[in-house]
């Protein structure tokens, strides 16, 4: 019998637990909905009066992988690489309620992730936007991962400020952890251009190309091969390539220089940068592409040979006018020209030509003047 009444007791007991339990389940219920939304980062305000702007939901975007509903502390599950998107979705709730009627104002994130750059922080910020009282707003911030990187885990921490006229400044933050990782063998190109990408008179250009090792094993042996059929184009170049993204020696750099002959078709070439690596098993491809145009100067005298060309033609199919002999009689025509007819020439007589006229009149002042001085001879004879 006193086990029967110890096990009633017990049944009673945890009769009694359940029914505490659930009592005080229900005193939360009120308590969760007064709180309005629940904070999944962490209030900056140690007093927790000023605790009203709340990041209430965190997701986190890896190139083309999600991690949803991150909380405080929380690892990102996708790794990211070198040059990896990454890009945080981040919604915030003013905790005002609508009886209040308070304004978050100048709401502005920053998110920074740490030592990532060599040591050095990267950080980007969004722009200051308003919240209303009881409302919410999203955010997006994106980073690009370097492509000189370590291989580890980097804290990111994620800072939501704001302010108010007379609550004063409102401030939340999170943190995280984004872990990087590395191929073994990868190359990528860092660039590839051709300068002038377009060639008329000149035909020297010049290809600038340069690659990383983003890899976590060092390249004894990458080649890089640059090359196009079409122009006669096969030039390569043999190198090593460091493992420590830090170091020059992780990166290589050509410049080759290239002659494109003046007989070459107008259009465009692709010229092909191949890098080859990790004993030939791997490779990288960039194009650049050669775009050959006439020459002007080329053009311009190619213009004047078909103009000079033309007039020769035209030359050929021209009829001649022959002026004939001034003693020949009458119109002559002959093979392949016309000749054009003689008008007649009038004839003068001596006494209606001009200088006959002249000297007439000379002789007629000659005759006045002999005769005047005859008069004055003939008067000085008399009085002597």
């Amino acid at each position: 019998m006193f086990k029967v009444v110890k096990i009633a007791r017990l049944c009673n007991m945890k009769t009694l637990n359940v029914i505490l339990g659930l009592f005080l389940a229900l005193l939360m219920v009120p308590a969760v909905f007064a709180a309005g939304e629940v904070n999944v980062g962490k209030c900056t305000d140690t007093t927790g009066k000023n605790c009203k702007l709340l990041i209430t939901d965190v997701d986190v975007k890896v190139d083309s992988k999600s991690d949803k509903n991150m909380e405080y502390g929380d690892a990102i599950s996708e790794e990211a690489k070198p040059g990896s998107k990454v890009k945080f979705s981040i919604e915030l709730f003013n905790n005002f309620t609508d009886a209040e009627d308070v304004e978050i104002e100048d709401v502005q994130v920053t998110i920074t992730i740490e030592g990532i750059d060599d040591g050095d922080d990267i950080e980007e910020e969004s722009s200051s936007f308003d919240i209303k009282a009881d409302d919410n707003d999203n955010v997006d911030i994106e980073f690009e991962i370097p492509l000189e990187v370590d291989e580890d885990d980097f804290d990111v921490t994620i800072n939501v400020e704001g302010d108010t006229d007379k609550n004063g400044s409102q401030e939340s933050e999170m943190t995280l952890t984004l872990e990087v990782q590395k191929e073994k063998n990868e190359v990528r190109f860092l660039s590839n251009a051709l300068a002038p990408s377009e060639v008329k008179c000149a035909r020297n250009v010049q290809l600038s190309t340069s690659v990383i090792n983003t890899g976590s094993d060092q390249q004894d042996d990458a080649i890089l091969e640059v090359s196009n059929e079409e122009l006669g184009i096969a030039l390569n170049e043999a190198f090593e390539l460091s493992e420590d993204a830090f170091e020059d020696d992780s990166k290589f750099s050509k410049a080759f220089t290239i002659k494109v002959s003046e007989d070459t078709d107008e259009g465009t070439y692709p010229i092909v940068s191949k890098v080859t690596y990790n004993g030939g098993r791997n490779s990288k491809t960039e194009t650049a592409d050669l775009t050959v145009t006439q020459c002007e100067i080329a053009a311009k005298d190619e213009d004047e040979d078909a103009a000079t060309k033309e007039d020769e033609e035209s030359k050929d199919d021209t009829v001649v006018v022959v002026q004939p002999p001034q003693n020949d009689q009458g119109n002559l025509v002959t093979a392949g020209a016309v000749t054009a007819p003689q008008l007649p020439t009038e004839e003068k007589s001596i006494f209606e030509s001009q200088s006959f006229l002249v000297a007439l009149v000379v002789g007629e002042v000659l005759l006045v003047l002999i005769a005047i001085l005859l008069v004055v001879a003939v008067a000085k004879k008399r009085r002597e």
